[in-house]
């Protein structure tokens, strides 16, 4: 398989089918559609469990900012329903040829990384693995625990999906532009500035959604936290989730300006990039969510409408065409040699 996340396929009918996950219909939502698991315990509290997992590779910045990132996304997860990350481990498959000062550098990024997040409760586990074709990547995966109250925000029912819209907080691909712009610089200074990457890479370093993951569900929103896959991915699997179709405004998807100019000199679609740092929230009261996002000082846009049926259509103009399932992360591909050395 390749690299990163599964294809979407894939994992809805060999992995997803068989994990117990909350059914929409039962009306209990205000959860990450498939990715957060909850069990109902004493105490008038719920216990919630969040993963996530990436390639860490790169030079040591790179390594750094994922680090970063994969904490940002699993706790931007456990506060999209309510819950606090009270407890997480870290989990390292180590390349063949890894050596022990490259793993003091990275438990001294990961102990890092928790401090500024301020995660207090954390362990870490490594192990080697035999000889693979991605040499240089350590695989690193995070899961994160905590409890939410049950008198917590009322969680919103989403069905019927009538009148429901879509909600985009945060900007699209800023993960995979700050892994771009670091190991991509030489390449990318042959047409942008210097203090122009800074600058960009300055804004895509902003990945903790925690605050606008808390405002959505204390506004009775569902919310999907993007990822490997970007935007599309993440709408799909949302659409997915609720079972049912979606009509969506592309130009209304929020990028940064150095963004968009990253992707163009590496031909990439913003849209199918890595998205740590951006969230979608479903909700029926467009105006209370715009407005708790602009008091926060968050980037927040209306981006479309749940629907009846399947079709999850994106509007361009008079030109029409569909999300499809997520088959393979781009960012990756553009970093094939970096991952291969």
């Amino acid at each position: 398989m390749k690299a990163g996340k599964l294809p979407g396929v894939v994992e809805k009918r060999s992995l997803l089918m068989y994990t117990e996950t909350v059914n929409p219909k039962a009306g209990i939502l205000g959860m990450e559609p498939a990715q957060v698991v909850c069990s109902e315990g004493g105490n008038g509290h719920f216990y919630m469990m969040a993963t996530d997992q990436m390639g860490i590779f790169g030079n040591d910045r790179t390594k750094a900012f994922c680090i970063g990132v994969l904490f940002d996304r699993v706790c931007g997860k456990l506060a999209a329903c309510g819950a606090t990350g009270e407890a997480f481990t870290v989990s390292l498959s180590l390349p063949s040829k890894f050596e022990e000062r490259e793993l003091k550098k990275l438990a001294q990024d990961i102990a890092q990384a928790a401090k500024e997040r301020g995660i207090l409760a954390y362990s870490v586990q490594a192990q080697g693995r035999l000889k693979s074709g991605e040499e240089g990547v350590v695989q690193m995966t995070v899961t994160g625990a905590g409890t939410k109250s049950a008198s917590a925000a009322p969680l919103q029912k989403i069905l019927p999906v009538e009148g429901k819209s879509i909600i985009m907080a945060g900007c699209a691909a800023l993960e995979a532009t700050a892994v771009f712009i670091l190991e991509r610089r030489e390449f990318l200074l042959r047409r942008l500035a210097s203090d122009y990457l800074a600058g960009g890479l300055k804004k895509a370093a902003q990945t903790d959604m925690r605050a606008a993951a808390r405002i959505a569900f204390d506004c009775g929103a569902l919310v999907k936290t993007a990822g490997e896959g970007g935007v599309f991915a993440a709408l799909w699997e949302l659409g997915e989730y609720l079972g049912c179709g979606m009509d969506l405004n592309p130009y209304e998807i929020l990028l940064h300006q150095e963004t968009i100019e990253v992707c163009e000199l590496l031909d990439v679609s913003p849209y199918m990039l890595a998205s740590g740092g951006c969230l979608f929230a479903v909700t029926e009261d467009v105006c209370a969510l715009l407005a708790a996002y602009q008091k926060a000082g968050i980037p927040a846009a209306k981006i479309g409408t749940l629907k009846e049926g399947r079709d999850r259509v994106l509007h361009h103009g008079e030109e029409e065409r569909f999300l499809e399932p997520f088959r393979a992360e781009e960012m990756y591909r553009v970093l094939e040699g970096s991952l291969r050395n």
